[in-house]
């Protein structure tokens, strides 16, 4: 193991942690001072699309990995006692020698990706439970305890670059929650389990004939709903269109009044970050309100859409032409073109296509 490299990957995942340096690129610098080919940053529990930042070279198996849900199988979890204990975890925490020639994970999922062998360091950010990983190939040495003895020095460093990284995504919550208030729009966050851990003054004001709220959970006067949100906002964040099945409303019963609807979505593009506390955003509507939350509002909150890109956004929603879009908004076709690109950064999306369907689901 190079130190000296450790120390400066160390430097490097801080500077992720701000924004300065991508994840990939300080992972890739912790690999080679490891003496590993591949690295991933993950939380150990909760794992959902979107949570796992890899090297380049992992990346191919970390979207296996996911996609798959093998990590409702994995055999390293039987490590995580070892991860909190010591710190550190490898594959004889977890594994025996027959496990290793036999067991689907190694042979199956590992193997045919070019890794087998792992290290992960582990640190805690808050209450949850995070770990750097380190991936070798069959054909290295497995870590060894003074390896393991060398890769806890960092675990410092690894906690300090994920409390800020967390920090900062907070700060994009909260500022988000904000303007949903100032555009009269009720808003709700969820963490990764489906928790609800941040509302808006607009939501809580809805909050009353019969529904609360306790310890991230709605409660509602008729059974059941509560957990139909969980699940849902769970089912959110692993939905590759990043909304619930079916129409995605969930409705919450009142007394003596319509149902409120809500709608759950999971958040996207720079909203988005490996340490957030919030990965899903909920939408919520009453019906016996005289003004609904419109659309393009709702849009331009989630997403941080300027007014022109907004306009831009619903015309093209309409099945317009970019063209024509250009000409209605008295701009050249380049200048339509430059915004378009602005919007699909800001939306996650890269098509025409993605876009209007995302809209269309906002509606």
């Amino acid at each position: 193991m190079d130190i000296e490299l450790l120390g400066k990957a160390s430097d490097l995942l801080f500077e992720a942690s701000i924004g300065i340096t991508p994840w990939h690129d300080a992972l890739d610098v912790f690999a080679q001072g490891g003496g590993a080919t591949g690295a991933n940053v993950l939380p150990i529990r909760a794992q959902v699309p979107g949570s796992i930042e890899a090297t380049h070279n992992a990346r191919e198996m970390t979207e296996f990995y996911l996609r798959n849900e093998l990590y409702k199988t994995c055999i390293r979890s039987r490590g995580i006692p070892a991860l909190e204990r010591k710190g550190t975890m490898t594959d004889k925490d977890c594994a025996t020698e027959e496990e290793y020639r036999s067991d689907p994970y190694y042979q199956e999922f590992l193997r045919p990706h070019g890794f087998f062998w792992g290290a992960y360091v582990g640190f805690n950010i808050d209450n949850d439970l995070y770990a750097v990983l380190l991936n070798r190939g069959l054909n290295h040495v497995p870590f060894s305890d003074e390896e393991q003895a060398v890769l806890r020095r960092f675990r410092n460093q690894m906690s300090v670059a994920g409390t800020v990284a967390r920090k900062l995504a907070n700060t994009k919550i909260d500022a988000m929650r904000d303007v949903f208030d100032l555009v009269d729009v009720a808003g709700m966050f969820f963490d990764r389990a489906g928790n609800i851990i941040r509302v808006n003054a607009k939501a809580e004001t809805m909050f009353t004939h019969g529904i609360s709220l306790r310890q991230g959970q709605i409660s509602t006067p008729r059974n059941g709903d509560g957990a139909r949100v969980k699940t849902a906002a769970c089912n959110a964040i692993l939905s590759p269109s990043g909304t619930a099945n079916g129409d995605g409303l969930i409705r919450l019963a009142r007394d003596d009044r319509r149902d409120l609807v809500l709608k759950i979505h999971r958040l996207r593009g720079n909203l988005l970050d490996i340490f957030n506390t919030g990965w899903a955003l909920g939408i919520l509507v009453d019906p016996d309100e005289n003004q609904r939350p419109d659309d393009l509002r709702v849009a331009r909150a989630l997403f941080g859409l300027t007014g022109t890109e907004a306009r831009i956004a619903s015309l093209l929603a309409t099945g317009k032409e970019l063209s024509h879009v250009a000409d209605i908004c008295n701009v050249t076709y380049e200048t339509a073109r430059t915004h378009l690109r602005a919007i699909f950064a800001k939306t996650d999306t890269s098509r025409q296509g993605q876009l209007i369907a995302l809209l269309n689901k906002l509606n």
